[in-house]
């Protein structure tokens, strides 16, 4: 069955037509019109713009994030060309950058400053990434195309760096915003946002503090209680920053981020016995959820030689999270437990995850025409994760005296080391080389324990410890031609790496199936020209790149089955090719005026069979890749009488092309997801200490199925994403100095 949602064609040209366009993915527009360039740090060799980075990059600055109203990352990655992400509700994303999409560990690098949070989940693969809220945020760095040499591994196809803003020594400040949040079929929402700076000792120690609260109604109701898909967050920030020489700089952050869901924001057609449901309902007969505690820390110092600069790094990330859904049916038809009599029953899926990096890195700063970046890297890793079907009384609640059945858990441990360099290097005061390389070596192991079987029979206890470890070299070259100061072609070749793993055993076990006891990494050559472009005394900037990727030993998800049970394992399969091309320009035609177009064109499919047929054959499309995307925006402002005071109005428009589920067309699960196009607007007023707003994300109320949870086609119920609905966000800021 192929499943076709419409996008309602008809609206296009009124979306074409009525959108104001605002905010710039690269830049954030003053009244002048004038560019205000946005610092990046993304080659680890100190500040650059994104016009002197000889590689596709996009970064949308702290006050370009504020005009767009962004929240968290689903409310701007429409306006990075090349980004997708594949969102299945708050606290579980997978991002993907230029179609390089697949089970396993996530093929992009998530970064918070220094600290690394992307990695593998038990759960399903890279998909169930943290939502960082954009509270207290200097910039978000987009880096495309492999960073392995730099960034090491997950960091396949790109990297994504929220950098926050720092304490300064300039002077006491304080910024409070209060957002209050309607969404069409929910209750009113609220969010508020605070941070401060104050510098303790002039020039030597300042401090910087900010906090954080949302509270998102939900608007999915199931069949036990309303508003199931709500939000609840809480997040705390502090930082220090320490000069006491010329010399010498000491940065020191901790953050907590502390999430609660009501559950997906999926809706049923249907209840397990066919009947039809209302609009915007589930058939779930329990109370579902996640939680999500993460913890940050980063210590950073950094010592000026002349020469160059000296970074001593080190970070911890501690994540617990919890996940539960209902299985009321699921056991029903697998077991023949009659939910009636027997009781409903939910999944619940607690794991702990702590990550400590530590990384000592050089970069030169000589006289031309040498430069070089050298470093070493070491990282442990350590997870646990349980999963268990619990007993859940009329209410959907599960009860602690409850059977516990198909429970098992699993304990891993990750080590990585590495080596990195990049040398520099200017043939002409034109041209310059670079090349660079990773060398890295992991172990990892990892043993999973059965607890008990079905029916809360006995497991099949401990099973073995699967340990693998690999080392290999990845490369990158970059030849970079500065035509003149406001243009630049580059060409750059780049290897990306992702680490193998073990398929844990002790489902398998109780049925007696034989599943691979593990899977090696993945690698992907990136070949890429651009250009940067800057026209009309910085009036007009274009930024453009074509890009082809070959992508070898892909990590793919297959399964084993009993003949009632499936048990799914990962596995390398045979490789893909990628075609693209993407663009963004930014324009200033008239004072107070900016006008943004970005857009991407690709081509991702496999090039050649994975092993196992069913899995992928040569030109099955990758998942969740449109083909086309494509986003406008704009802002203009102007000076309200004789005042400081500015009124503004903008907006964004994003279309995204149709994607599908599965490699597969003969997949029972595979399904076709029709193209859709979003509309925010947003107006208000701004002055030197006070702002005003009000947005409209998604002023047309866009319904567009973005996917499907499909589980037992023609047997359990399709459960549908779908775009936000309308929502109406009213924003007061007030800042101190």
């Amino acid at each position: 069955m192929v499943m076709h949602i419409n996008l309602k064609q008809k609206q296009l040209p009124w979306l074409l037509a009525t959108v104001f366009m605002a905010g710039s993915s690269a830049v954030a527009a003053e009244t002048s019109g004038q560019m205000e360039e946005v610092i990046l740090t993304a080659t680890k060799r100190g500040d650059a713009g994104i016009q002197d980075i000889p590689f596709a990059v996009q970064a949308l600055g702290g006050e370009a994030l504020e005009s767009m109203g962004a929240a968290d990352f689903g409310d701007f990655f429409r306006m990075v060309p090349g980004l997708a992400v594949f969102d299945q509700g708050p606290g579980d994303k997978r991002y993907i950058i230029r179609g390089v999409n697949s089970t396993g560990a996530g093929t992009v690098g998530l970064y918070m400053d220094e600290v690394i949070i992307t990695g593998e989940n038990a759960q399903d693969g890279g998909g169930r990434q943290p939502d960082l809220k954009l509270f207290d945020i200097d910039r978000v760095e987009v880096l495309k195309g492999p960073q392995g040499t730099t960034f090491g591994s997950s960091s396949l196809s790109g990297t994504i760096r929220y950098i926050t803003k720092k304490p300064d020594f300039e002077g006491p400040s304080a910024d409070v915003t209060f957002g209050l949040r309607s969404t069409d079929g929910a209750d009113l929402g609220h969010e508020i946002e605070v941070a401060g700076n104050l510098p303790l000792i002039d020039d030597v120690l300042a401090v910087r503090v900010a906090g954080y609260k949302l509270a998102r109604e939900g608007f999915i109701d199931n069949q036990i209680a309303d508003d199931v898909n709500d939000e609840d967050t809480s997040a705390g920030r502090v930082s220090l920053l320490y000069t006491p020489t010329d010399r010498l700089s000491i940065y020191a952050m901790a953050m907590n981020q502390d999430s609660e869901t009501g559950g997906p924001s999926y809706y049923h057609e249907n209840d397990y016995l066919g009947n039809a449901l209302r609009e915007y309902a589930q058939a779930d007969l329990t109370k579902n959820g996640f939680e999500d505690d993460m913890s940050l820390y980063n210590l950073t110092a950094d010592y000026d030689l002349d020469v160059g600069t000296i970074t001593a790094t080190t970070s911890k990330l501690k994540r617990d999270t919890r996940f539960s859904r209902d299985t009321s049916f699921y056991l029903d038809y697998v077991f023949g437990w009659d939910y009636l009599t027997e009781g409903r029953s939910v999944i619940t899926q607690p794991k702990a995850r702590e990550v400590d990096s530590y990384e000592l890195r050089f970069a030169s700063d000589f006289s031309d025409p040498f430069q070089v970046l050298v470093g070493g890297f070491k990282q442990s890793e350590e997870r646990f994760f349980r999963s268990s079907i619990v007993q859940a009384n009329a209410s959907g609640v599960m009860m602690s005296d409850g059977y516990y059945s198909l429970d098992r858990t699993v304990a891993t441990e990750v080590e990585e080391s590495a080596l990195f360099a990049e040398l520099s290097y200017d043939l002409t005061d034109k041209i310059t080389v670079t090349a660079g390389a990773r060398w890295f070596d992991y172990e990892y192991d990892e043993q999973g324990i059965s607890l008990q079987g079905a029916s809360g029979g006995a497991g099949s206890g401990p099973g073995p410890v699967l340990s693998f470890e690999e080392d290999d070299i990845i490369g990158k070259f970059n030849l970079s031609y500065q035509i003149n100061e406001d243009h630049m072609a580059y060409f750059q070749w780049a290897q990306g790496f992702r680490s193998g793993g073990a398929n844990d055993q002790t489902a398998a076990q109780l049925a007696g199936v034989t599943i691979p006891a593990g899977y090696g990494s993945d690698s992907l050559n990136n070949f890429e020209v651009g250009f940067k472009d800057t026209f009309l005394n910085g009036a007009l900037v274009l930024n453009t790149a074509v890009y082809y990727i070959d992508w070898s030993d892909i990590q793919i998800q297959d399964q084993a089955t009993d003949g009632v049970l499936s048990f799914p394992y990962r596995g390398n399969g045979g490789a893909a090719e990628i075609y693209g091309f993407e663009f963004d320009a930014t324009a200033y035609p008239m004072d107070g005026l900016s006008l943004t177009f970005s857009g991407s064109l690709l081509q991702a499919e496999l090039s050649e069979d994975n092993p196992i047929p069913s899995s992928g054959v040569d030109g099955d499309k990758i998942p969740y890749t449109p083909e086309t995307t494509f986003s406008l925006s704009g802002r203009y402002e102007w000076a309200v009488g004789t005042s400081t005071m500015l009124g503004f109005v903008g907006g964004d428009l994003a279309y995204v092309g149709e994607r599908q589920t599965e490699l597969r067309p003969d997949s029972s699960t595979y399904l076709e997801l029709d193209s859709y196009a979003l509309a925010n607007l947003r107006a208000g007023v701004e002055d030197d200490s006070w702002s005003a707003s009000l947005s409209v994300n998604n002023v047309f109320n866009d319904d567009t199925v973005t996917d499907v949870f499909r589980t037992i086609p023609g047997v359990y119920p399709d459960g549908y994403l779908f775009n936000n609905p309308r929502t109406l966000i009213l924003s007061f800021k007030k800042s101190f100095y």
